[in-house]
């Protein structure tokens, strides 16, 4: 019934002259043809594989032959074809993330791999600008680590001032078991892992023990905006400045973050002018994080703090009142120091004085310990402090040495010191130069070095050693205390150097022709990053 209805519905339509339902629809479709250029990306000859395993930082050239209607236009800038270079990736990296980089846009590939490992797929599109056909050439691009140990430099990024980055030289100075044809230079390298550098000037860089023979221990970047822990390997961000905590404080200002053992194995924060600390090596379960805040009646802390303090959990600095603080090994007290007595060197508990630079360095000759040296100030007035952190709670003699250097040339401007734990002297870097003081010898330093440029400012200077005594006293750490690192900025430029050279440990003599990099940025800090290596 349903099929009688409708035909004659539809004879009906038919005879009113209203066209039939099917044949409302115009085709207005555009039916002229044209013919469109053959592009090919033609590899033969040129040395191209299906894949290929690169070291990070590795410096990749591959050109093949882009034809257009036959023709090889690789160096036709006429060419309607646009070029494009990218690495996406194929399997997740260590991270987890997906990554997709640009590496060029020009018919040969001609740059640095500098994302993390993993498995990648390497890819040239040739796009017709007219028409917007691609064509594509895909290869196979296996990334793997080659950071390992190196020395590290943490920089205000010239090209982003008010943030920071990371380098890293190696070379046979600072690491074992490779040739001159293996060194290598890393720059900006916590960028290249994490799309962007740390918000900050830098502060303090370093890879502490915690996890030796595990190989797991992250390096730490401070800066005066944030804390962050990289993977020693990728320099991916393990943890930012909340993951240090088991409860993290509201207020983020963090000042200083530092190791408190020479041979221990633990670590305090000065955060907000308060304490936090963790002994990595008797907490157990739970991981391993800074616990409560400690506070005591100090003022404004110094943005330092004792590396080599092997009897206290904590050595801080009031430098309103000009008093040292510690925290006792397995207590939650900071607290001054005894009364010293009237033989100490000077009295920790009543220095009237500031901190202006700092380092560790010789102690009475026991490889075990360390000394800190502090360059202290008081009005136009410097001295050379030297205390010993390291005995017990009762210790009346903490205070070593008390140097007045006031007179010493350019120690008013003085930037940065690092003390010597073979001999008896420091350094310090002040304008271009850096001056040696003998200081059981003279109060007056001498020249030890000059930069090569008057407008180059010495900002940072680093001896080579390391905190912690097992990689000096197993022969962990290449040439120790026989090399002295000394970094530049040059404000007119825009451009950081570091200095590499043999220094005498004994009597800090610099000798020999120097290893220069170029740094894109100025240098805040410097310090070793260890490998297990004999």
């Amino acid at each position: 019934m349903h099929k009688i209805l409708y035909c004659l519905l539809t004879a009906i339509l038919g005879l009113a002259g209203v066209s039939s339902l099917t044949s409302c629809y115009d085709d207005k479709g555009n039916y002229n043809y044209i013919d469109l250029d053959e592009v090919v990306i033609d590899t033969t000859g040129c040395g191209i594989q299906s894949a290929y395993s690169v070291g990070r930082y590795d410096h990749l050239t591959l050109e093949p032959n882009i034809l257009l209607n036959g023709q090889r236009v690789n160096d036709d800038e006429s060419a309607p074809l646009d070029y494009m270079w990218t690495l996406y990736t194929a399997a997740m990296t260590t991270s987890g993330t997906l990554v997709l980089d640009t590496l060029g846009f020009a018919p040969a590939l001609d740059a640095d791999i500098t994302t993390v490992a993993g498995t990648y797929r390497l890819q040239l599109t040739v796009t017709q600008r007219d028409t917007g056909v691609q064509t594509y050439l895909q290869l196979s691009c296996q990334v793997e680590e080659s950071i390992t140990a190196g020395w590290m430099l943490l920089y205000e990024r010239a090209d982003q001032p008010g943030t920071s980055d990371v380098g890293l030289v190696v070379n046979t100075l600072v690491k074992k078991n490779i040739t001159a044809a293996q060194e290598r230079e890393f720059w900006n390298l916590y960028s290249a892992s994490n799309q962007e550098p740390i918000a900050g000037t830098p502060v303090r860089i370093f890879r502490m023990v915690n996890d030796m023979g595990g190989g797991t221990d992250p390096v730490t970047c401070l800066t005066t905006e944030d804390l962050v822990n990289v993977n020693n390997a990728t320099f991916e961000k393990t943890a930012d400045f909340a993951d240090f905590f088991y409860a993290a404080p509201a207020v983020k200002a963090p000042i200083w973050y530092g190791t408190s053992g020479r041979s221990a194995r633990r670590c305090f924060l000065i955060n907000d002018n308060a304490v936090y600390t963790v002994n990595y090596m008797y907490t157990t379960g739970g991981g391993n994080y800074l616990g409560n805040a400690l506070t005591a009646d100090f003022g404004e802390l110094a943005a330092w703090g004792s590396d080599v303090s092997n009897s206290c959990e904590a050595v801080v600095f009031d430098q309103t009142n000009g008093r040292f603080y510690h925290l006792v090994q397995y207590t939650s007290q900071i607290t001054p120091f005894e009364a010293q007595s009237p033989t100490a060197g000077f009295d920790v508990n009543n220095v009237n004085a500031t901190i202006q630079a700092s380092d560790w360095g010789r102690s009475d000759g026991n490889a075990g310990s360390a000394y800190d040296y502090l360059l202290m100030r008081n009005g136009n007035n410097r001295y050379l402090a030297i205390a010993n952190f390291n005995g017990n709670a009762a210790d009346t003699n903490v205070g070593i040495g008390w140097y007045d250097i006031t007179n010493s040339p350019g120690i008013q401007d003085a930037t940065s010191i690092t003390a010597a734990f073979l001999g008896e002297y420091v350094l310090y870097g002040s304008g271009n130069k850096v001056y040696n003081l003998q200081y059981n010898s003279s109060p007056i330093a001498t020249e030890a070095w000059t930069a090569p440029s008057a407008e180059e400012e010495v900002t940072c200077v680093r001896l080579q050693k390391f905190y912690y005594s097992v990689m000096m006293l197993a022969g962990i750490l290449p040439n120790p205390n026989t090399v002295v690192h000394i970094a530049t900025w040059n404000e007119s430029t825009r451009e950081g150097k570091l200095y590499q050279y043999t220094i005498d440990p004994a009597t800090g003599a610099i000798s020999g022709e120097p290893r220069i990099y170029t740094v894109p940025g100025k240098v805040g800090d410097m310090n070793w990053k260890y490998v297990m290596e004999m």
